[in-house]
């Protein structure tokens, strides 16, 4: 007569083969043992001693085994497939959770190892557009300016400009609404006196171009928001945060020395207007991280920016300001500012400024004003002299 197995006999059965050398049975043959009609006896010999059944028949053996015990085997052999596959399998990867204004660190991190571009020219193209309604439609009038900088102050600085803005629809349905009222070819401009409002002409771009082309004994890049810089102090700014913060405490000294009485904390949101001037995009993520790590600095998200232009958002928490339209008090209209950044090199494509609230006949976030740079800004070759189309001006 047949004994019943225990715990001992069934543990040896279900034991995997690669846990024990030479084991007759293993884990595959015990699967097959509990997915078959007819258990058949392994054909090799365990190299091991086990207790054994009292002597019986084979088939009768396995036969009783498998009847009683079939349930409780295949439930242990399941469980230590599954123990067996948890403990091989690699540990879960940790996320690193993100931080504030994650998307900055994510675009310094991206740029950083871009190559940097050379040239014997910095050319700066600034469109600056100011919404205005009339007749019933909206207008965007526009100015253009450019400036070629020369990386050696040696050679000659070309800066052009136009001297009369243009006027356009400011979309296809501003435009429809232009035509619909006679599609007149001069609007009234904005007032910032208390005098007439001057008329600009309709028109697809700035008109009546003028030139300078002399030599500046300073170097002094044009953009003086944050200091006076020639070339060759932009070319030294630090690429390290913690050498840049430093730095920008020198250039807040400066400011300090102009008569400006505002803390640090107040200082850094102006520093952004860097990420237009020629720096490499090693130092342009410096400063990224620096500005992302502000209190003040929010991401807005990604938007489309006056001139078309896909980019990243950002509320740098620096000071808004207001539209005047008259010198008369209450005439002025709120507005808040971001700063769209090109999410492929970091550079600043344009400053946009929204209304705060509704009055004036704008709505509130509606875009007022905008200072952007054109695509045909960055390292260049020297300037076509004379500049085509353009007149020599004083």
């Amino acid at each position: 007569m047949s004994r019943k197995p225990d715990a001992t006999d069934l543990l040896a059965m279900a034991r995997p083969a690669s846990l024990d050398r030479g084991s007759r049975i293993s884990a595959d043959d015990m699967l097959l043992m509990a997915t078959t009609e007819a258990p058949q006896e392994p054909s090799r010999r365990r190299s091991r001693p086990r207790r054994t059944l009292p002597a019986a028949p084979a088939s009768r053996a396995w036969s009783r085994l498998w009847v009683l015990w079939a349930p409780l085997s295949t439930a242990a052999v399941m469980a230590l497939v599954f123990a067996l596959v948890t403990s091989l399998a690699p540990a879960p990867a940790v996320l690193k959770p993100s931080r504030t204004n994650q998307e900055l660190f994510d675009l310094a991190d991206r740029i950083e190892k871009l190559p940097a571009e050379s040239g014997a020219y910095w050319r700066e193209v600034r469109i600056d557009g100011n919404y205005l309604s009339s007749g019933g439609y909206r207008l965007v009038v526009v100015g253009r300016r450019e400036i070629w900088q020369p990386r050696d102050p040696a050679d000659l600085v070309l800066t052009q400009w136009w001297r009369q803005d243009s006027a356009r629809p400011a979309t296809t349905e501003d435009e429809r609404a232009w035509r619909a009222a006679g599609a007149p070819a001069r609007v009234k401009g904005l007032c910032e006196t208390s005098g007439p409002c001057g008329s600009i002409p309709v028109a697809a771009e700035p008109k009546d171009c003028r030139y300078t082309l002399r030599m500046d004994p300073t170097g002094i890049y044009p953009d003086k928001t944050v200091s006076d810089f020639s070339m060759a102090d932009l070319a030294a700014i630090p690429t390290d945060p913690a050498a840049l913060i430093k730095q920008l405490r020198a250039y807040h000294e400066i400011w300090n020395g102009r008569g400006f009485t505002q803390p640090f904390e107040k200082f850094l949101p102006t520093t952004v207007s860097l990420l237009g001037m020629p720096l490499s995009p090693a130092q342009r993520a410096a400063i990224i991280r620096v500005l992302a790590s502000l209190p003040t600095t929010k991401v807005v998200g990604t938007v489309t920016d006056p001139l078309g232009r896909r980019g990243i958002s950002v509320d740098f928490g620096g000071a808004g300001g207001s539209l005047v339209y008259s010198s008369k008090p209450g005439k002025e209209l709120p507005v808040y500012n971001r700063q769209i950044l090109d999410p492929g090199t970091g550079e600043t494509l344009s400053r946009v400024s929204y209304a705060a609230r509704t009055a004036r006949g704008a709505t509130k976030g509606e875009v007022m004003s905008y200072h952007a740079r054109d695509l045909g800004s960055g390292w260049t070759r020297p300037p076509a002299s004379p500049p085509k189309g353009c007149k020599k001006g004083e």
